[in-house]
């Protein structure tokens, strides 16, 4: 091509532009608002309900808590830790959640804890954390030999990946939780358990946990213990355990009035602000000639 002959530009040079248009036209806006706009008005409902729920429940302490939904808020506490496995931090839980292009709907999710307790000074309440909405920060993955390995335990390549997401409860990080307090199944130790028996409904053992850190770290010394074990004696058989139930289920980094508060003018703003989109749309549509 001559230097001095016009360039045509690349379709996906034409993208953006194209957005931008598409984006600045009422009727686009107009549509999305008569698809959305309902939507968020029963997102918002169901928002509030949410709301009245947490506040409607007393918040107690770990002593005073009786079987049914509680509020608790403490120190997340156990007798040994975990590795993540992408970010490599000790932790007591792990949630991976990876997108992958053949079903962005329907994540793969890898999830392990350890027996996890929740300490406010007045005792000690067994949860398990699987099926729990989390509301924390989370760590962003893109590379690493151990995100290979994780999505290789589930069929996938790394040309699949869209995103991979990882949630973790780390000791002694200040937790809020709601669920529902219920009498323990596992109360009573099954004698046919052995050192790499799952404990309670899901609970990996402490060579369980040895052996999942010495897969992520492979230089350790076999012959040496490894791992975070705490001096503490907590009891892996209690009477009651905290865990999902036909109830909200919420672990959260911040604090009740926060929660509450969060949840407030979400569903607010979701509430009125779907109407009023529903309603601005119908008249832009209804006002084209």
């Amino acid at each position: 091509m001559h230097p001095l002959a016009p360039r045509h530009p690349e379709p996906l040079e034409q993208l953006p532009s194209q957005l931008l248009a598409l984006l600045s036209q009422p009727m686009f806006w107009a549509v999305l608002g008569i698809l959305v706009g309902p939507y968020l008005f029963y997102r918002g409902f169901a928002l509030y309900r949410r709301k009245r729920f947490i506040a409607d429940i007393p918040r107690c302490s770990i002593r005073s808590a009786a079987i049914g939904a509680v509020e608790v808020s403490g120190k997340a506490v156990g007798p040994y830790t975990l590795v993540a496995p992408l970010t490599q931090r000790d932790c007591l839980y792990y949630r991976v959640v990876i997108r992958v292009l053949r079903n962005k709907n329907r994540p793969i999710i890898d999830e392990v804890c350890a027996p996890l307790f929740i300490d406010d000074g007045t005792g000690e309440l067994m949860i398990f954390p699987q099926g729990a909405e989390m509301q924390w920060t989370w760590e962003q993955v893109v590379g690493g030999d151990c995100l290979t390995h994780v999505l290789a335990r589930y069929g996938a390549e790394r040309h699949d990946l869209v995103d991979a997401r990882e949630y973790c409860i780390l000791p002694d990080d200040n937790i809020f939780v709601l669920g529902t307090l219920r009498e323990n199944p596992w109360a009573v130790r099954d004698p046919q358990e052995t050192a790499l028996s799952r404990i309670g409904p899901g609970f990996v053992s402490m060579d369980e946990a040895d052996i999942l850190r010495r897969e992520a770290f492979p230089y350790l010394n076999p012959d040496l213990p490894s791992g975070a074990a705490s001096k503490r004696n907590f009891n892996l058989y209690p009477p009651t355990i905290l865990m999902k139930d036909r109830g909200p289920f919420v672990i959260s980094t911040h604090s009740q009035r926060e929660v509450v508060s969060s949840l407030g003018w979400q569903s607010f703003v979701f509430i009125f602000g779907g109407p009023i989109w529903t309603v601005w749309a119908l008249w832009t549509i209804l006002a084209r000639p």
